[in-house]
Formats: structure tokens, C-alpha cells, sequence
């Protein structure tokens, strides 16, 4: 899909990988992009740093696990593409780790992607076309046990752009869910992981846009683990499962 002239939604686009995929897709040419954000500082800040270089940005109040800031989005008119990016996570212990911190995973990471492709899909799906991007990791497709429950709830959203894509594939939405390994933002400071930088996995994720790629990996580490997963999986799992904070 060619990113200029769009009318773009990002979610989770206060800091990190959103925020700097917002900045991106405008300068790549599209017409508009919907930043959500859930504090009305982060809100303020986007306005600003996206005024000061006359960039077409538009922040809004968006929490994906509101019901009320889900439905709000229907009335920013046609978008041609919903990137599902709002996550959080967690460390340690399935367990023995915070169950609140575990729900709210969940809740977020699947069920906020759920929530905002309920909200938006049925207009793309009207007018015959759409792309629908879920940031995942590669770890959805095996668990690295420091953010286990994190893992568990992107391969739900793994899951669910497989399903998607098959009830899409005759209405002219194109459905991929990206894969990268860690990134190096506030949520990973905690793992001593090698990371990639926000501005790469941002221009991989424009690029698979443009291509419409199928579940890519992003990254070479992502590229080792899926490798790692068809050719030795046992040893792969003992690998990641070494791996502490």
C-alpha cells in the first residue's frame, strides 16, 4: 500500500516505537495521522513537537482499553489503515507476578487490538479496502520467559491477525501482525537484550506496509529466533529460558 495521501490511526503513540512510527508515516506523505495518546500531557507534547515542524499529526484521547475513547474513533472518518500498537508489559513469574499486571497485559495488548479493529474494520470494510498492522513480537511465537505473560498475550494477537486475515482476505483489507524482538524504549529497560532503535523497527514497519508483507519478523534477532523455532526448537526454548532482567 503507498503511505501517501492515507488517513492513518496509531495506537500507544505517547513515547517509544508509536510515537516515532507517527513522526515517520507523515514524513513518508500521509495526509493524516491519528496519534492516540491517553494523557493529556503526552497529548500536548505530540501537538507541539508535531506544530514545530508543521508535520500532518493529529493527536487524540485514546485509551484501547475505554470503551468510550474506542468508539470516539468511528467519527474521525475513513482511515485506510489502523496500526494496533498501544501495549504494555510485564516481568517476572507467571505465578507469582501481579495477576492485575497479567489481566492488564491481556487487556491491552489483545483485547485493546480486539476493541479498536471491532470499532474500525466494518467502514473499511464498506468501502473495499483497509490494512490493519498488530505490533507483536517474535517472542508470540515462542515464549521468552522473563515477560512470559507479555508473550502470552502477543501470540493471542498473533492469533487473532490470522483469523482476521482470513475473514478479510474477500473484502480487501490485508491484515499482518510485525514481529520484532526487543526495542529499545522505557518498557525493555529492564532486559539485557540486545535491542533495536525505534527509528529502525518504525522504517521496517513502513516498508512491510508498502510491501504488504504477512507476519514479517523485523530485525535480524527476529530473524535468529524463527530460524532457531524450524530448525531447533528444544534448544531454543532452554536458550530463551536462561535469559533474566
Amino acid at each position: 500500500m503507498n503511505i501517501e495521501g492515507r488517513t492513518i490511526l496509531v495506537t500507544g503513540a505517547s513515547r517509544g516505537l508509536g510515537r516515532t512510527l507517527v513522526f515517520a508515516l507523515a514524513k513518508a506523505g500521509a495526509k493524516e495521522v491519528f496519534a492516540g495518546a491517553r494523557k493529556a500531557e503526552d497529548i500536548e507534547r505530540l501537538k507541539s513537537d508535531a506544530a514545530a515542524i508543521s508535520a500532518s499529526i493529529t493527536p487524540i484521547k485514546l485509551d484501547v482499553t475505554n470503551d468510550d475513547d474506542v468508539e470516539a474513533t468511528k467519527s474521525l472518518g475513513p482511515l485506510d489503515v489502523l496500526v494496533n500498537n498501544a501495549g504494555v508489559a510485564g516481568y517476572g513469574n507467571p505465578v507469582s507476578m501481579s495477576f492485575d499486571a497479567a489481566t492488564e497485559e491481556m487487556n491491552v495488548n489483545y483485547f485493546g487490538a480486539l476493541r479498536m479493529t471491532r470499532a474500525l474494520a466494518p467502514a473499511m470494510i464498506e468501502r473495499g479496502e483497509g490494512m490493519i498492522v498488530n505490533v507483536a513480537t517474535a517472542f508470540a511465537k515462542i515464549n521468552l520467559p522473563l515477560i512470559g505473560t507479555y508473550c502470552a498475550s502477543k501470540a493471542a494477537l498473533l492469533s487473532l491477525g490470522q483469523a482476521l486475515r482470513a475473514y478479510f482476505a474477500e473484502q480487501g483489507i490485508h491484515v499482518m501482525t510485525v514481529m520484532p524482538t526487543t526495542i529499545d524504549t522505557d518498557m525493555s529497560k529492564g532486559a539485557d537484550v540486545p535491542k533495536m532503535t525505534t527509528e529502525f523497527v518504525a522504517a521496517e514497519i513502513l516498508r512491510h506496509i508498502r510491501e504488504e508483507s504477512i507476519d514479517p519478523a523485523i530485525g535480524e534477532e527476529a530473524e535468529k529466533v524463527l530460524e532457531g523455532l524450524r530448525t531447533d526448537p528444544v534448544a531454543l526454548e532452554k536458550m530463551l529460558s536462561q535469559i533474566r532482567a
